[in-house]
C-alpha cells in the first residue's frame, strides 16, 4: 500500500495545487499553458523519449500495435453501447480517450521507471495520432488533413521514431534542449488537470455515475483482455493496462465544446471517472505490482 501511495501521491499533490490555485491564486492561464504544452513541451518530450528510449524498438512496435487494437475494440464497443442507449455515438471518443498524458505518464513513470515511461510514451503517441486525426474528425463530423499536418505532436512522433530506427545521434544541444523542455510537461499537465477539474460540474449526477461505471468496466475488461490477447508481459503489460483504464481525458471537454457536442455530459464523465480513479487505480496497481 505504501508503494502504491508513493506512486499516486506526486500526481495527486500537483493536481491539488491546481485546485487550490483556482480558489486562492491569480487567474490560471489555461489557454496559454495548454498551447505551450501541446505545441512546444509535449513534442519535445515525445521526441526525446522516443529517440533515446532504451526499450528495444521491436517492443515499442509491439506496444504500438497493442494500442491500436485497444482503440479499435474500445471504439467499436463504445459505439454499440451508446447507440443501443440512444445517445450521441460521436461522444464515443470521450469514452475511449483516457487521460494517458496528464495522469498515465506520471503513474507509469513512478510505477515502472524509465522503461515504463518509454512504453507509456508509445501508447500516448499512438493515441495522439488517432485523436488528432480520426477522433477530431468524428467530433467535428468532417475530416481535415490540414489539421493533422499542422500538429507538432504528430511530427515529433515520427521524427523521434526515425532517429531511433536509423540510430542517428542528433546534436547534443538539440537533445539537451528537448530534454529540458520535456521536463516541464508532467508537472504543468498535472497542475492544469487540477485547474480544469475545479471548474467542472456534473449534471444529472446519478446518470453520470452510471455511465462512468460502464466506461470504467469496459476499459478494465479491454485492457486486461488485449494484454492477454497480445501476449504482453511484465512492464509492457502493466503499462498497456494502466493507460487503458485511466480516467477520461480533460481534452475531450475542449473538443466536445469546440465541435458543439454534449460537453456537459463529457465534463461529468471527466469529473466522476477522476474521482473514481482515486479508488480503482490503487486496486489495478496492486494487481499489476
Amino acid at each position: 500500500m505504501l508503494q502504491i501511495a508513493n506512486i499516486l501521491a506526486p500526481g495527486m499533490l500537483l493536481a491539488i495545487i491546481g485546485l487550490f490555485w483556482v480558489k486562492k491564486g491569480p487567474p490560471f492561464p489555461i489557454d496559454f499553458v495548454s498551447t505551450l504544452v501541446l505545441n512546444v513541451c509535449m513534442p519535445a518530450l515525445l521526441f526525446h523519449t522516443l529517440a533515446t528510449s532504451i526499450v528495444p524498438i521491436s517492443s515499442l512496435w509491439e506496444m504500438a500495435l497493442a494500442t491500436l487494437v485497444v482503440h479499435a475494440i474500445f471504439t467499436t464497443v463504445a459505439i454499440v453501447v451508446l447507440k443501443s442507449a440512444d445517445k450521441d455515438w460521436r461522444t464515443c471518443i470521450a469514452y475511449v480517450v483516457g487521460n494517458t498524458g496528464n495522469l498515465g505518464l506520471p503513474v507509469c513513470l513512478f510505477a515502472f521507471g524509465e522503461e515504463g515511461l518509454a512504453y507509456a510514451m508509445m501508447f500516448f503517441s499512438v493515441q495522439c495520432i488517432l485523436l488528432f486525426s480520426i477522433g477530431d474528425s468524428i467530433y467535428a463530423g468532417s475530416a481535415s488533413i490540414s489539421r493533422v499536418l499542422r500538429s507538432p505532436i504528430i511530427h515529433a512522433i515520427w521524427l523521434g521514431i526515425l532517429v531511433r530506427v536509423l540510430e542517428w545521434e542528433p546534436p547534443q544541444m538539440l537533445m539537451q534542449s528537448s530534454e529540458l523542455l520535456g521536463q516541464v510537461v508532467i508537472p504543468l499537465m498535472l497542475i492544469t488537470l487540477g485547474v480544469s477539474l475545479a471548474g467542472m460540474r456534473a449534471s444529472m449526477l446519478h446518470i453520470t455515475v452510471f455511465w462512468s461505471f460502464v466506461r470504467t468496466g469496459m476499459a478494465v475488461a479491454i485492457g486486461f483482455g488485449v494484454a492477454q490477447l497480445m501476449g504482453l508481459e511484465g512492464v509492457a503489460r502493466g503499462v498497456l493496462i494502466v493507460e487503458t483504464v485511466v480516467p477520461v481525458a480533460v481534452f475531450n471537454y475542449l473538443l466536445a465544446e469546440k465541435h458543439g457536442r454534449d460537453s456537459s455530459e463529457v465534463s461529468g464523465l471527466i469529473l466522476v471517472t477522476h474521482i473514481g480513479a482515486i479508488f480503482y487505480l490503487p486496486l489495478i496497481l496492486g494487481v499489476l505490482l
